[in-house]
Parts: C-alpha cells; structure tokens; sequence
C-alpha cells in the first residue's frame, strides 16, 4: 500500500493532542481507582448504619447511629462526587479519542484487512489444488472400478472353466484394495473441498467489514496529517474567521468553510482507491 502515514516525525498537533489524551487519560484511571475506593468505603459505613438500627433498642445510644449514619452520608456523597469528576474527565476526553489513538487503529485495521485479503487468496489457491486432486484421484478411482469390472469377468469366467480350487487373481486383489483406498482419499477430500468452500462464502462479509474499519480508521490518520499542516497557518484561519463573525453574527467563529477545488478531488479519489489491496 502506499499510505504510510507518520512516515515522518508528527509536528505539534498531533503530539499536543496525545499528551493531553494521556495526562487525562492518567487522571481518569487515578479517579476510578478512587471510586472503587469510595464505593468500598461507602459499603462499609452503609452496612454499619445497618447493623445498628437493626440490633438498636430504646436503651442503646443514639449517638452511635446518628454518627454512623452520618458517616455513611458522608460517604455516599463523595461516591457521588467522585462520579461527577468521571463524567467530567470523559467528557473531556471523549473528543481527543478518536485522534489519540487514530495511528494505532490504523495499524490494526491494515493488518487486520490484508490478513483477511492473504487468507482468501491462500484459501482460492488451497481450493484449487483440491480440486485438482479430486479430480485426479476420480479419474483413478473411475479406472480403477473399469478395471474391476472387466478382471471381474474374465475371473468369473475362469472359474467357472476350472474343475478344482480356484484363487482369486491378485490383480483383481490389487485393484479392489486401489478403488477402496481412491474413494476414502476422494471422500477425505471432498470435506475439505467443502470446508474450503464454506470459508469462501463467509470471507467476502468479513473482508466487507474489515475494509469499512480500515476506511473508518485511514479517514481519521488523513485528518491528523491534515491537521499537522494547517497547524503552521492555523492564525490565518482564524483571522478570517474572526473577520467574518464581525461582518455576520450567524457565523461561527470555530469553523471556517474552504472551497476545495474539483481538480484536486478526482486526484485524491483515486489516490485514495489505489491504497486499497486487492486479493
């Protein structure tokens, strides 16, 4: 294929995107290791509360299960906030995503795809021999039972002449041992020939599969490079746009619509086709 993308060292966007990914990322796991820590807490203090008001009594103190009862709201509220504070990360984080983690999928999803294109190539080949063998062996199992026939008479024949003990020839002998071994071997292979078969019908869905995942993931590793470029003139953008939300309040001054010439499309189209394997 020729799509290699990071092929040289990634600039600023891509680097800032990934650090951020990760330091929230770092944060998040941190955060959750503590919310099962809460929840942990939380237990305890909510089965401690229990306990008391259930073995309670109008000579016990109220003290303690007023203190247990606080110290299980207590902890029930920071569960609580220890979730606000996830839901907070991961909606940070969500966004970042795609991108952070856009080289890796890629990789996967390449390997994954002309695995996927290798295997049918190497089953369409599989299969072909098979059924050259099959055919082969056919041919000799079909001679083989000919032959049968025709040594089957003239033995039948001998030993209706004969006047004492008659042997069966041995190449009658031969060719029976011949044709059972042929229709075991032809049996054996018709099964794999069939499973051969099967595998092909069910590849082209999976290898349709794949090849949308590889799209998916090629569209985001494109818009990274993207992004590495425009990064250097990323002030003219917003200039412009700064520009036209003054002129038209409608405008939103986070994005700026281009014109991409069709020229450049049909190019990038087909750039885009070459890079796809074939089996």
């Amino acid at each position: 294929m020729k799509l290699n993308p990071f092929s040289k060292k990634p600039t600023a966007y891509y680097d800032k995107v990934k650090a951020k990914y990760d330091q929230l990322d770092h944060e998040l796991t941190a955060t959750k290791d503590q919310l099962n820590e809460a929840e942990a807490d939380f237990e305890r203090k909510r089965r401690r509360q229990f306990e008391l008001d259930q073995h309670g009594s109008m000579y016990s103190s109220t003290r303690e299960q007023s203190q247990a009862s606080f110290a299980a709201s207590e902890a029930s509220n920071r569960v609580g906030h220890i979730k606000g504070e996830i839901g907070q990360l991961e909606s940070r984080i969500a966004p970042m995503r795609r991108i952070a983690l856009a080289p890796d999928r890629f990789a996967w999803a390449k390997q994954a795809f002309d695995t996927l294109l290798a295997q049918k190539l190497a089953t369409t080949g599989e299969l072909e021999k098979v059924n050259a063998l099959i055919a082969k062996v056919s041919k000799r199992v079909a001679d083989a039972d000919a032959r049968i026939v025709t040594e089957t008479q003239s033995a039948t024949q001998t030993m209706l002449d004969a006047d004492g003990e008659f042997n069966v020839p041995d190449v009658l002998t031969r060719l029976e041992a011949e044709l059972r071994l042929g229709k075991s071997s032809l049996a054996e292979l018709e099964g794999k020939r069939d499973a051969l078969l099967a595998e092909l019908r069910e590849l082209p869905t999976v290898i349709r599969e794949a090849e949308r995942v590889f799209i998916g993931c090629r569209a985001d590793v494109v818009e990274i490079e993207l992004y590495e470029q425009l990064m250097p003139a990323m002030t003219l953008f917003a200039r412009a746009s700064a520009a036209r939300r003054q002129n038209d309040y409608r405008h939103d001054e986070t994005r700026f619509e281009i014109e991409i010439p069709r020229e450049l499309i049909e190019p990038a189209e087909v750039a885009l086709a070459a890079e796809l394997p074939t089996a």
